[in-house]
């Protein structure tokens, strides 16, 4: 299905043009994927997961170098949890979807810890900072495979997954599932 729709900028209020496609992702299913760019050089874009399947754990060791390179697929839905970094990034009401790989992940992970030891060496919180620093090292040494890593993906409707020989694939509870943000609203029956 192919759809044009039409709304206001929000950056300047001139009007824009949304496109919406729909798609069949490997390991996501089929998705709407929505665009839309302005004049002034906003955009905009989103996917929206149209298939769940059962909650799913993928646990992977990361014990070596050649496991950084392990294909994660992360849907809107899915906690990523790495109990050594001390790191859990949960989905928030505007997650996105994405595919790298581990290292890409610890990239990601690294951007966002020296962001926040950086606002508290500024703001004098020296517990804040040498934690932060600690887990910078940490992922350099992880980097090198010098440092192993359990690297954890979790979803409630079943759209992640870790694409490795070595994964562990494991069904979520009802506790476990409890416990998880999943970044949109689920209405029981």
């Amino acid at each position: 299905m192919n759809l044009t729709t039409n709304a206001n900028c929000p950056v300047c209020s001139a009007q824009m043009q949304f496109s919406w496609e729909t798609q069949d992702i490997p390991y996501f299913g089929e998705a709407m994927l929505i665009a839309g760019v302005c004049e002034c050089g906003f955009r905009h874009s989103d996917t929206i997961l149209l298939t769940q399947k059962e909650p799913v754990r993928n646990t992977l060791a990361v014990q070596t170098l050649e496991d950084l390179n392990a294909r994660v697929i992360r849907s809107s839905s899915g906690t990523i949890r790495v109990p050594e970094l001390g790191v859990d990034i949960e989905p928030g009401y505007a997650s996105d979807s994405y595919v790298s790989n581990v290292e890409g992940v610890l990239d990601r992970i690294e951007e966002i810890v020296c962001f926040a030891t950086s606002q508290a060496r500024a703001g004098d919180n020296q517990d804040g900072a040498r934690r932060g620093e600690q887990i910078l090292e940490n992922i350099a040494l992880a980097r090198k495979g010098e440092f192993p890593i359990t690297f954890i993906l979790e979803d409630p409707l079943g759209n992640s997954a870790i694409a490795s020989e070595k994964v562990v694939v494991s069904p979520l509870t009802d506790e476990d599932m409890a416990r998880l943000q999943t970044g949109i609203m689920l209405l029981e029956a």
